[in-house]
């Protein structure tokens, strides 16, 4: 099977840009994720099939790997020059909430919560890809999707692969040369693996359990930055990352936390927490909060419910160096 990779611009994003890759099919040709709905990247994505030689019209199937702006909502634009099939994780499709006004606010009321400033919370709303793509969110909503399972394969010699934890549903597609991974692996940074308001969901158990399912030694494709030489080693990199997140978290609750004051004294790679803006701070925040659901869950953390969510140290805790893995 043979693949090219079209780099799109997300303006405004500090990721830059998003990988689409286009794959040759039975009966035409197909895109692993689709890009954002702006202006560059419309134009980057027929300017890219046009150098290529191929048509939009022979576009037949669209395979995304979750639902955020930048992979999804160029997908309602794709269906008005052409009219693939779209596909997605079943894991995905199902949990996504269909009323965004409810999403948003149960974001903001969950992080208030955990000691978010009421002025972050409500700023965030504002910033959210969701709040400034919403009509496209909306259209994508509602066009015909195709849910996948796991292990299941699909045309263009793609097998699905569901590896949730960056979303609950975030599916990648493995073909015979490698694997394109979304934001499931990356090569340089580490995806973002935060709370999500679904009842019982542990993302960063399902991310540590989903990094086996790709710990191969072909090379990944992702949707950002260049390609994965060995994704088994740079999975192992992810599991030691999260290892000692989880140890630091640990370190810095010797009294009673917020998931907020818990982000506040962690050290980011990006620098300070108090230097980020607004959709930095939800991001460690949530990052923060998905880790200490993680020891919470293997009796290292209790948690305690007052005006706030506090987080304390569990009364019997284990070495730090021996932090259960799934």
């Amino acid at each position: 099977m043979s693949f090219t990779r079209l780099r799109l611009p997300l303006p405004g994003m500090e990721l830059g840009h998003v990988n689409v890759y286009l794959v040759k099919c039975s009966d035409g040709y197909g895109l692993v994720d689709v890009g954002l709905a702006t202006y560059d990247s419309a134009l980057a994505l027929l300017r890219g099939l046009k150098q290529l030689g191929v048509r939009p019209g022979e576009i037949t199937k669209v395979f995304v790997t979750h639902f955020h702006a930048d992979h999804i909502t160029l997908a309602q634009f794709l269906a008005e020059v052409s009219s693939p099939d779209f596909h997605i994780g079943e894991g995905e499709i199902s949990r996504v909430a269909s009323s965004f006004d409810d999403l948003a606010k149960m974001y903001a009321e969950e992080y208030k919560r955990h000691g978010a400033p009421a002025e972050v919370a409500e700023a965030f709303l504002k910033v959210h890809p969701m709040s400034r793509f919403r009509k496209s969110f909306e259209d994508v909503w509602r066009l015909q999707w195709r849910s996948v399972r796991d292990g299941e394969g699909l045309d263009c010699g793609l097998r699905a692969i569901s590896t949730p934890g960056h979303t609950p549903g975030h599916t990648v597609y493995a073909a015979e040369h490698g694997i394109f991974t979304g934001d499931h692996v990356l090569p340089k940074i580490t995806p973002n693996i935060s709370w999500y308001p679904i009842s019982g969901f542990n993302p960063l158990k399902e991310y540590l359990k989903s990094l086996k399912k790709v710990a191969t030694n072909k090379r990944g494709y992702p949707a950002h930055g260049d390609e994965i030489g060995n994704l088994a080693l740079r999975a192992e990199e992810l599991v030691r990352h999260h290892e000692e997140r989880l140890r630091e978290v640990m370190a810095v609750l010797r009294e009673p936390m917020t998931t907020y004051q818990v982000a506040q004294k962690i050290s980011w790679d990006a620098g300070p927490f108090e230097q980020f803006d607004v959709y930095n701070k939800i991001f460690a925040i949530g990052e923060a909060y998905s880790h200490l659901l993680y020891l919470e869950e293997a009796g290292l953390v209790r948690r305690v419910e007052k005006d706030k969510v506090y987080w304390l140290p569990a009364e019997r805790r284990d070495n730090l160096q021996n932090i259960p893995l799934p």
